[in-house]
């Protein structure tokens, strides 16, 4: 896979925000996470381009990147060709002022011959259906003349390099666990900045979500719209979600189960928030995978403070026993689930709408807090756990059988 590229930015358009972050520089971000190390800009405003992008962002760090000043005129394959590699046998060449999902880039990185991102589906442009991305083969580049343009649209004609539909492309996305089709669309004007960012707003929230999640995403979303402004990173919020969660548990395990709640409902509006302010600013980093971590600690942890405190306050004796059912109920699950959504990631098709109901009702933390809650406001706290724990027998139930037939039919996929 190439780990160069050119980037074709000329200003304003590349430096139109969106949610807080220029194009370019999500482009920027976007291409490092693609496995790009190295970039070339080139613009006909060098100097307002490195002006922007002298500012520090450790989200694009690992990304060298030198700014070349384009002569005026259209951009030529010859300047192109000037500027390539020496060592690199393939080049992605990509405009600075398009907004892609980074899906489409990783399958046009993937491609072993010169191939050009296009969309069947959007109307025709000046550039025909080109999208503003291509994988280059040197030989294929040093054999064209005149503009970028022109090189590419002869190229599509000629049948000399491949079409990689966007319309074609797989609508599952395994990170989201729902369908979306893959996006790609240029800078916006100002009129129309509030429908790019409604594309990407959307672009980040997960599917098959539990019910309290449901009504925890809106909520999400206001705030979203005001932290992508912001300079608070997602390692922060993970780091207060993290701390009100040890706070949570310090609460339950004391009987101050009021305040607990109340807490836990915060962290469960905190603990989406990181995910989608990392993925909103292509701010994801290999430590975000702790944050998956937390949470199956938590799933834990809560529970045992709960039965610490209604085995040692008398109100339940057999606390641990109903304890020991929910958290071997709960391991069971947690392997049950990751065979249902790994396979429909192998298979790129979306989770079941069976599956997806059981995601919305099914036993987890979010819905304990809620049981915990109404047995609370009942005067019987100490029977949340009791049904806590039989909620968690019911879904194992259901999911086990939905596991086994996932399994089989990756076998039957082989």
């Amino acid at each position: 896979m190439p780990d160069e590229c050119v980037i074709l930015a000329d200003g304003p358009a590349a430096l139109v925000e969106l949610c807080g972050i220029s194009t370019l520089e999500r482009l920027l971000r976007t291409l490092q996470r693609c496995g790009i190390t190295r970039a070339i800009i080139l613009s006909s405003s060098a100097a307002e381009i490195a002006q922007r992008l002298a500012r520090p962002s450790w989200a694009r760090a690992d990304l060298e990147f030198t700014i070349h000043e384009r002569p005026p005129g259209p951009t030529t394959v010859q300047q192109i060709v000037d500027l390539w590699p020496e060592a690199a046998a393939r080049l992605l060449l990509i405009q600075g002022d398009v907004v892609f999902d980074i899906r489409l880039l990783r399958t046009l990185l993937a491609q072993t011959s010169s191939a050009m991102l296009i969309d069947s589906s959007a109307p025709e442009t000046n550039r025909g259906k080109l999208c503003g991305a291509a994988l280059l083969q040197r030989e294929w580049a040093v054999a064209r003349n005149g503009s970028v343009e022109s090189a590419l649209l002869e190229g599509l004609e000629q049948h000399t390099a491949e079409a990689l539909d966007v319309a074609n492309q797989p609508l599952y996305d395994p990170g989201l666990r729902r369908n979306l089709r893959p996006f790609c669309f240029p800078a916006p004007a100002l009129a129309d900045k509030q429908a790019a960012e409604r594309v990407l707003f959307d672009s980040v929230q997960k599917g098959t979500l539990d019910f309290p999640a449901w009504i925890h995403a809106p909520i999400e979303k206001f705030l979203l719209r005001y932290l992508c402004r912001t300079s608070i990173t997602p390692n922060q919020l993970t780091i207060s979600w993290a701390i009100a969660a040890c706070l949570t548990t310090i609460f339950f395990a004391t009987g101050h189960l009021i305040w607990g709640i109340v807490l836990a409902l915060v962290v469960g509006i905190l603990d989406g928030l990181d995910g989608k302010q990392a993925r909103l600013k292509v701010e994801t980093t290999a430590g975000g995978k702790i944050e998956h971590h937390l949470d199956s600690f938590f799933d834990v942890v809560w529970p045992i403070a709960l039965a610490f405190h209604f085995y040692s306050s008398g109100r339940l004796p057999t606390a641990f026993y109903y304890l020991a059912v929910l958290l071997a109920g709960e391991g069971v699950d947690g392997i049950a689930k990751a065979i249902i959504y790994s396979g429909a990631g192998r298979l790129m098709t979306a989770p079941s709408m069976f599956d997806r109901f059981v995601r919305l009702i099914g036993g987890r933390r979010n819905i304990y807090i809620w049981v915990l809650a109404i047995a609370l406001i009942l005067g019987a706290p100490e029977k949340a756990l009791i049904v806590m724990a039989w909620w968690e027998l019911m879904t194992v139930v259901i999911d086990i059988p939905q596991a086994a037939r996932m399994l089989i039919l990756r076998q039957k996929t082989r």
